[in-house]
């Protein structure tokens, strides 16, 4: 991990010159959907524990998604960078090729599968609410007239906006990070948080968790890596790299080490 977090601060740091420049331009000899050669450019929003935050020294980015990227460049033989983007403008962000691809527990939908180029799944998903454990909340339905937490323009906020015009009356709380709805709960200011079960397995992963989930949605949103339109050349790439960490087990190693198993939601 020391050996990880030093090569993903570097990157992150260089990236944090490029993102301030306006982005990348493609190199004329790059490859293989490439924007820069023998470098792959990863947009994340690292504020989205367990899958991409930073270490307690506030600085080296780390979490599944972070060592995910890591395998993958490394798998792929390149150098991998990051660039922290706000998460309101991640998908403008690959469009405008500030980035080759986003990996930042991006759910796939419908509607982004016909926007951007979407690869397999690699991990499992589906949205939850999660209550503190003394709520008197035991399903969805329940939390009408109560609040909610969610972190703005993700599935979770749009599920509990759709169920709001369907008459559920639930207060909506929207917050630009997730660890703020969090924080929100715990202080006791909102009564639950609707948000990916992956992040509710990093938040109920301790036994002594003050936490329960009370909810999931039937409909499954795998996580999935996201790219421009047209660049089927890296999808390519990427997924073939994703079956040699599937193969070899260095997926199911590092799931098992942020989830405690190989798929949360299997």
């Amino acid at each position: 991990m020391r050996k990880l977090g030093a090569i993903l601060l570097v990157s992150i740091m260089a990236l944090t010159m490029l993102a301030g420049c306006g982005g990348s331009s493609k190199d004329a000899g790059a490859e293989g959907g490439l924007l820069q050669e023998g470098k792959l450019l990863v947009g994340t929003e690292i504020g989205y524990p367990p899958m991409e935050y930073f270490d307690e020294d506030g600085s080296t980015p780390i979490g599944f998604d972070m060592e995910m990227a890591a395998a993958l460049a490394e798998d792929m033989g390149l150098e991998l960078e990051l660039v922290d983007t706000a998460w309101d403008g991640i998908f403008a962000g690959v469009d405008t090729d500030k980035y080759d691809v986003i990996m930042s527990c991006v759910s796939f939908t419908p509607e982004r599968d016909e926007q951007y180029l979407l690869s397999e799944t690699y991990i499992a998903n589906a949205p939850v609410l999660v209550v503190p454990k003394d709520s008197d909340i035991s399903s969805i339905e329940e939390a009408k007239g109560k609040s909610i937490a969610v972190q703005m323009e993700t599935t979770a906020d749009y599920i509990i906006q759709d169920y709001n015009n369907e008459g559920l009356g639930a207060d909506l709380r929207q917050y630009e990070k997730v660890i703020n709805a969090f924080d929100e709960l715990k202080a006791g200011r909102v009564d639950s948080v609707c948000t990916d079960s992956v992040v509710a397995a990093y938040y109920l992963g301790d036994a002594a968790s003050d936490y329960k989930t009370v909810w999931q949605s039937p409909t499954k949103e795998p996580i999935v890596m996201c790219m421009k339109k047209g660049n089927d050349a890296l999808k390519e790439r990427l997924e073939a790299s994703l079956k040699n960490l599937r193969d070899s087990g260095k997926l199911a190693e590092i799931s098992t080490k942020y989830f405690g198993s190989d798929d949360p939601i299997k």
